[in-house]
């Protein structure tokens, strides 16, 4: 039985009544059937129905049931309300969309049954509490409209917990995009295809597919959503009123519409819109951040491995997630990089400025985040007064570079502009108590000497405390019965307890109240008023707190955006001086970034390898341009390190252009506007796609959508296909790429297609570059230097020794490779194997078949090898035309009887 099978509030499908509590929990459900219900009762959050599985399932909590004796029983799960944040985190990541129903009114005032209203809606993408994030990292909703093609479309992108909010159009995918950035959850057209659906939800596993109206992308619709929000008469401050952008426009708007009917009210942490154009960054494609293993290893893992890991050496979450973007979207302004470049080297050489400013730092907190909470009014006591402490690191932060950093630029200016929030950081910490709490629950969070009143209604119940303890004393004196003791409980307020054995002794002016097995309680009217009083004062103490904290709340909300200005400004300082850290750990050098097409790196390095590897990294140069080493062909044997020199040389592109310093004695680098990589072997099976066809698809997208400026990256392509249709695309793909026609984009090509080193005489820009080795003793030495020439083996057997094959396999791997290099394998046959290649001894031959022949490891029958050895001793000098002719027939003849 479902919820959805309920059509009446109160009458299940079966007949029989459900109770007026249920009868609410269906109506609910009703309104928020794409959402699991968590139903307030008490002190838990109840499920029921399929929801109730869903729970128990997902949040592994116990599964019972309602009415459990009757024909029809109802599953039934809950979980703790004070213990909410940890289920839900559970929830949201198995990609569920939770609808919070709590008690809008108090049970002690209701008449009947507790009026419940959906207060909240949170899913995986929309969630602002700093416990429902796995990271600091970003925490994205994307929202995605197709072009003609799904390599292209319009997107915006919100961080609900910063208010970041951002929209583009760009030739790109919606995997791409998801890459590119933490993107929990996306939506998109209830009127897009099934397929496509299918298709995103493969290639996106972690990420949550949701299809909304698809009246919220209407144009018309979406601009009134974002006028209405942003209280505009024109988008023109965002640049939308193009018409060429109105698909952003479309994206933006239902992406907003989205937000705001999960919060369930106005988000106003979203104050402004950036509209991102496609050319001022360098765009990388999800094959380029996969094989460049930016935020994530191949095989998915986060961390050590990963390019964001090593290159993090900032002190706050804003300057974590600033990097995060830089390496998604990196800079292509001149201009910008070299202001940035600038100022790393400032921050490199005043090395104790530096370290004063970081260690201020890491007060500062996640200031973007708490004030974003602070503006929607989702921040706690603790969570406000953090944000205080924060601003108080950032003024302080500005005092510190002011008595020691003078004129270094850029920094001197984003501190000299940090907004003055003095005065509010001041108020927040002489309001909010440093013991505060993270909710409002618990009182006292309001400091002393805040509010009179508050303090005198502190006072009050604090000293009819004391005389209820004054008074506990007093009456057993009194009544000489030593073990009256003054009590409270919600139903009878404060009472005066007395045992049954004393009972003899109560005075005549206590009034009984209740009667328990072993004692009485009695009330009188002294007591009556010291509980009036104290409840009274309690009382409008937890009044006066909440109005205190509310007009807080609201006083720093208006100064949203210079909060916001505040933590971007931070964010620049800390990733700028995060730099500088590890441009000095590392040993990094300041990239010349230009307008030139050149690329010459001295001794580069590759910035992950080389701090993961035991022994020392072995540098290389790298020398390119779109003349005379536009293209540079790499031979080599498999574990030399092509791919490796392959990823440093992309990555250092990438760091130049995201402001860093790079791993090399020096640096000069033509701006790159892509960088595209095709590196390794890849299928999706699920879209009926094999191998092949994917390195085909990706290597089309290269080559349709590079520039003169692009950097290409390719890694062994047409090795998914026979050998001759292989070497005979990727050799015209070489052509395709040196073309003068054509844009000529800076490459590498590395491959095991020795044939393609032919090219470097004929096809101009090319150059031959191969991973040296050296032979000794059967053995080879990997040297992982890259020399001008070319590789005549790719060693693949003494690989294979490595990986541990077994030695007769290898034996006779080597007689076959023999026997192939004397001459065309097409028409070379291969001497048969015996048990003697394989030391398996004669008498085990019997046992030695694959079905019913015996196995053997000739590529050519008995027949072939006949017909083949008799043209090998055909004399073609001394026999006539007619008998080289009957030569051939008795030999078709031959061939064909067999």
């Amino acid at each position: 039985m479902t919820a959805s099978e309920h059509k009446a509030p109160n009458l299940s499908k079966t007949g029989r009544k459900v109770t007026p509590m249920l009868a609410q929990y269906l109506e609910i459900k009703a309104q928020h059937p794409g959402a699991l219900l968590l139903f307030r009762m008490g002190d838990f959050y109840e499920t029921f129905f399929e929801d109730a599985q869903t729970l128990a399932q997902v949040a592994g909590v116990a599964l019972t049931s309602r009415d459990a004796k009757s024909d029809h029983p109802i599953p039934l799960a809950g979980v703790p309300y004070h213990a909410i944040d940890t289920y839900l985190t559970r929830l949201l990541g198995a990609g569920l969309t939770v609808a919070i129903c709590d008690q809008v009114e108090d049970p002690a005032l209701a008449k009947g049954l507790v009026k419940r209203e959906v207060v909240e809606i949170i899913s995986p993408g929309t969630a602002t509490a700093p416990e429902l994030m796995d990271s600091v990292g970003g925490h994205f909703c994307l929202a995605w409209l197709s072009g003609q093609n799904q390599r292209n479309g319009a997107w915006a992108l919100v961080d609900a917990s910063t208010g970041s909010f951002r929209c583009g159009l760009e030739a790109t995918t919606l995997p791409s995009l998801c890459q590119r950035h933490r993107v929990r959850e996306v939506i998109v057209s209830e009127n897009d295809p099934p397929d496509q659906i299918s298709a995103w939800q493969t290639s996106l596993p972690e990420t949550v597919i949701n299809q909304v109206n698809s009246a919220w992308f209407h144009p018309a619709l979406a601009r009134q959503t974002l006028l209405e929000h942003f209280q505009l008469a024109s988008l023109s401050a965002f640049g939308l009123e193009d018409p060429e952008r109105e698909p952003a426009v479309s994206v933006a708007g239902a992406l907003l519409r989205y937000l705001k009917s999960l919060a369930m009210r106005r988000p106003d942490q979203v104050t402004s819109l950036q509209f991102s154009p496609l050319t001022d960054r360098l765009v990388l494609d999800e094959e380029t951040l996969r094989n460049l293993e930016i935020f994530q290893c191949f095989r998915g893992e986060k961390g050590p491995g990963t390019l964001v890991h090593h290159l993090d050496g900032t002190k706050t979450p804003m300057g974590h997630r600033l990097l995060e973007l830089r390496l998604a979207e990196p800079l292509l302004d001149l201009k910008a990089l070299e202001r940035w470049h600038l100022g790393v080297e400032a921050a490199l050489q005043a090395r104790q400025l530096r370290a004063d400013l970081r260690a201020t730092m890491t007060f500062i907190g996640d200031l973007e985040r708490l004030a974003a909470r602070t503006a929607s009014g989702r921040s706690g006591p603790s969570g406000l007064r953090q944000l205080g402490t924060g601003l108080q690191a950032c003024q302080k932060l500005a005092q510190t570079f002011a008595a020691g950093g003078e004129g270094f630029e850029p920094m001197a200016s984003w501190l000299a502009s940090l907004p003055d929030l003095n005065e509010v950081s001041t108020r927040i910490l002489a309001t909010i108590a440093p013991e505060a709490g993270a909710s409002t629950r618990k009182r006292g969070f309001i400091a002393p000497d805040v509010n009179q009143e508050l303090d005198h209604c502190r006072d009050l119940a604090k000293d009819s405390k004391g005389f209820l303890t004054r008074l506990q004393a007093q009456e057993r004196d009194v009544t000489g019965i030593s073990t009256l003791k003054v009590g409270y409980n919600r139903v009878f307020g404060y009472y005066l307890e007395v045992t049954n054995k004393h009972l003899e002794k109560v005075p005549e002016h206590y009034e009984q109240k209740q009667t328990l097995v072993g004692s009485c309680r009695y009330h009188t009217p002294e007591l009556k008023e010291a509980e009036n009083a104290i409840l009274a004062a309690e009382q409008r103490a937890d009044e006066l707190e909440l109005e205190i904290f509310q007009d807080l709340l609201k006083t720093v909300a208006l100064r949203l955006p210079d909060l916001r200005e505040s933590a971007q400004l931070v964010a620049q300082v800390d990733l700028m001086l995060g730099f500088a850290e590890i441009a000095e750990r590392y040993r990094y050098c300041r990239p010349n970034c230009d307008d030139s097409l050149e690329y010459n790196i001295k001794d580069g390095r590759h910035p992950v390898v080389e701090q993961l590897v035991e022994s020392t990294f072995i540098p290389n140069d790298t020398t390119l341009d779109n003349s005379s080493h536009q293209i540079l062909l790499l031979t080599g044997p498999n574990m030399g390190g092509k791919s490796t020199y392959l990823r440093q040389v992309a990555l250092i592109a990438l760091m130049a252009q995201a402001g860093s310093f790079v791993p090399a004695r020096s640096a000069r680098i033509g701006v790159v506007d892509r960088i595209f990589t095709r590196v390794g072997a890849s299928d999706n099976l699920a879209r009926g796609e094999s191998t092949f066809y994917m390195e085909m698809s990706e290597t089309a997208h290269i080559l349709h959508q590079m520039t003169s400026r692009s950097l290409v990256i390719l890694d062994e392509v047409g090795r998914g296909t026979s050998t001759y249709d292989g070497l005979s695309l990727a050799w015209a793909m070489t052509e395709f790429l040196g073309s003068g026609q054509g844009p000529r984009p800076r490459t590498i090509f590395a491959t095991h297609y020795h044939e393609l080193t032919e090219l470097e005489t004929t096809l101009p820009g090319l150059e031959n570059l191969q991973l040296e080795v050296k032979e000794w003793e059967g053995k080879i030495i990997f040297l992982h230097t890259v020399r001008p020439g070319r590789s005549d083996k790719s060693y693949g057997i003494h690989v294979a020794r490595l990986a541990g094959l077994p030695a007769p396999l290898l034996r006779r791997a080597e007689d076959i490779l023999a026997q192939l290099a004397t001459g065309d394998q097409r028409d070379l046959p291969l001497r048969q194997a015996t048990m003697h290649d394989f030391g398996i001894a004669a008498e085990t031959k019997a046992n030695w078949r694959i079905g019913s022949s015996e196995a053997q490891l000739s590529l050519f029958s008995e027949a072939q090898r006949d017909a083949l050895s008799a043209l090998r001793s055909l004399d073609l000098e001394k026999i006539s035309p007619l008998d080289a002719f009957a030569w051939l027939l008795k030999i078709k003849q031959q061939l064909d009887q067999n």
